[in-house]
């Protein structure tokens, strides 16, 4: 039986089967498959004086299974290795910034100009450069999902053009790009300005990778990983008829990381000025912090947050998120079982409510 396996296998060439991916490759181009779900149990548990849909009254919890993400990546290079791809859908319905029409989320077309990936262009739909844990991927985060923070200053996905790179040895990674500034998988754009993005990050030690816990802070020749960031977004969409009045916006941000055997830890700040069409201009920010420790290295974590932003221009409207979690790694994030509660805060509401969440994650 063995060598028939083997004279199966042999029947394929340059195919090779490797963590969750199947890469077929030629002369001409390659292609890599990767696939991910989540199944998620949520507890929701409101404030006494919120009644969720389906209970009987005012401070009843209840619970729901999902399939919180189901989704498959294409990736690889066409006509020389220099020129990339990749393509992400999603079967399990919309993500935040994402088109509510067709499960595309990620189209990327890069090419490493360079050939070392000092400037490479890169065009199509995929997460605009703003805010570290908007840029990592929800297969790396240390909670079942992103925090309050990232779904009030970060849009996720938009169709445009982007240069980025990393210099110096790695030290320096760079970002710069131009979008429509509206929802994925648009049309066109809604009026005639556009979306500007910009990110810097400074890494002394070796790259500091877009995931949350510390899988490789041992790999560091110091043993030891930081990487601080810049960014800047300004958005005007007078015009654009996407709101009653549409605002003109730009945030400023900045975040740290540190990762060292076994402890990972990283906060963000975000800056907001509003400009509505009509009505005076506004100042509102929000800020966050997360870290993690291996208990077991590489196989048991726990897991701290707090996050809290200023909604708008109106006093004592802060709205606050407080967590803890605890993450088993079977295969590190190929394989994994999560399970998180948050305490969330808002104060124009008056309300304080909780959640627990299970999860198991896959990756083939």
């Amino acid at each position: 039986m063995r060598h028939v396996l083997v004279a199966a296998l042999a029947l394929v060439p340059a195919a090779a089967l490797s963590q969750g991916h199947t890469l077929f490759e030629s002369e001409s181009g390659s292609l890599s498959i990767v696939n991910r779900a989540q199944f998620r149990f949520t507890r929701e548990l409101p404030d006494e004086d919120v009644q969720l849909v389906g209970t009987d009254g005012p401070g009843e919890g209840k619970g729901a299974f999902r399939i919180r993400r189901a989704k498959t990546e294409l990736t690889g290079w066409v006509w020389r290795k220099t020129l990339t791809y990749e393509l992400q859908l999603s079967w399990a319905g919309p993500e935040p910034g994402a088109s509510t029409q067709t499960p595309l989320e990620d189209l990327i077309l890069t090419w490493d100009a360079t050939g070392d990936g000092r400037l490479r262009l890169t065009g199509g739909q995929f997460k605009v450069p703003l805010g570290r844990q908007e840029m990592t991927s929800s297969a790396y985060l240390q909670f079942a999902d992103r925090d309050i923070l990232s779904g009030e200053f970060t849009r996720g996905r938009d169709v445009g053009l982007m240069a980025d790179g990393h210099l110096a040895g790695g030290k320096i990674e760079y970002a710069a790009g131009m979008f429509n500034g509206n929802p994925a998988s648009r049309l066109g754009n809604d009026n005639t300005a556009f979306q500007y993005n910009a990110r810097v990050v400074f890494q002394p030690f070796g790259s500091v990778r877009y995931s949350e816990s510390d899988f490789e802070s041992r790999l560091a020749p110091r043993r030891m990983l930081v990487a601080f960031g810049l960014e800047l977004e300004h958005n005007d969409l007078h015009g654009a008829g996407s709101r009653v009045n549409d605002d003109s916006t730009t945030i400023v941000g900045g975040d740290v990381v540190l990762k060292l055997r076994g402890l990972s830890a990283f906060g963000e700040y975000f800056g907001r000025h509003r400009a509505p069409e009509t009505g005076p201009s506004f100042r509102s920010d929000g800020w966050h912090a997360q870290a993690g420790y291996f208990l077991l290295r590489d196989r048991l974590e726990t897991a701290v947050r707090y996050a809290r932003f200023d909604a708008s221009d109106a006093p004592d409207d802060d709205v606050k998120e407080v967590g803890g979690a605890v993450s088993y790694f079977i295969n590190k994030h190929a394989l994994k079982v999560q399970a998180d509660l948050r305490r969330l805060e808002d104060e124009t509401r008056g309300t304080t409510d909780h959640e627990l969440r299970l999860q198991t994650q896959v990756i083939f």
